[in-house]
């Protein structure tokens, strides 16, 4: 019978090894459980923008902005592998909620203004477009170095870039009910910009196919409801059909 001295067992490095994937498992259970922290504020940001809370809104990008630098990446810089899953899912719920805020707002610092030109301005105090005007977005579009320090991986920025178009979609809605139609076109423009800008890459992440397919829905939704507020203005009729839908849709989002 073979004995096997202990001197060929490599005792040390395999409770190495054990104390390792242990310490991987609690990095794995801390960082669930704070990604569900910055998700959560990411999300509750995109919809105070929805409201027009801009100020709550900020303050819940900030603190998504706080929990990914101060909690999230020291532990994926400890453990690489960590990037992927959760992790993963907060950065591109964050990309979508700054990306939306400065769509509409531009970013902090910025100069004042919504984009209106000279005639737009005088027409900012008339009753029936002041509404309108004063909600006119500022179409900032964010590049992947404007979300500096944080590193993003191109599945994460296209990611939140496509859910972005869907955020668009949902306030052309609100725009579509003030019978803005400069504002569901102005979105119609984004979301046509930025699906032929993803069709015209060679290579796209993974899972895009999906979003694309839900941003061509959109993109024919948004030319409809332009088309029926064309003839809204046109024809005095008191409401278009695609923005009674869409309004439905949404509620029944918001419902679930």
């Amino acid at each position: 019978k073979m004995e096997i001295s202990d001197e060929r067992i490599p005792t040390s490095e395999l409770s190495s090894l054990r104390e390792r994937m242990e310490r991987r498992d609690e990095m794995r259970e801390a960082l669930i459980k704070r990604c569900r922290d910055g998700q959560k504020a990411a999300k509750q940001a995109i919809f105070a923008l929805h409201r027009n809370d801009d100020t709550r809104a900020s303050k819940l990008l900030k603190q998504c902005h706080q929990c990914i630098t101060n909690d999230l990446l020291p532990m994926v810089e400890e453990e690489p592998g960590l990037r992927y899953g959760c992790f993963a899912n907060v950065l591109e719920e964050y990309v979508e909620g700054k990306m939306f805020y400065a769509w509409l707002h531009g970013l902090e610092g910025e100069e004042e203004g919504n984009g209106m030109n000279e005639d737009e301005k005088k027409g900012e105090n008339n009753p029936k477009k002041g509404n309108r005007l004063r909600h006119r977005p500022r179409g900032r579009m964010l590049q992947p170095d404007d979300f500096h320090p944080i590193h993003l991986e191109p599945d994460e920025y296209i990611g939140g870039l496509c859910d972005l178009t869907g955020e668009i979609g949902r306030y052309a809605v609100q725009r579509g009910m003030d019978r803005d139609a400069p504002g569901v076109r102005l979105c119609l423009e984004t979301n046509k910009s930025i699906m032929v800008a993803i069709l015209t890459m060679e290579r796209t992440p993974a899972g895009t196919g999906k979003k694309m397919g839900a941003l061509e829905q959109s993109i024919k939704k948004l030319e409809k409801m332009l088309y029926e507020l064309s003839l809204v203005e046109a024809t005095g009729r008191n409401i278009a059909t695609e923005v009674e839908d869409a309004v439905e849709e949404k509620n029944e989002e918001n419902n679930d």
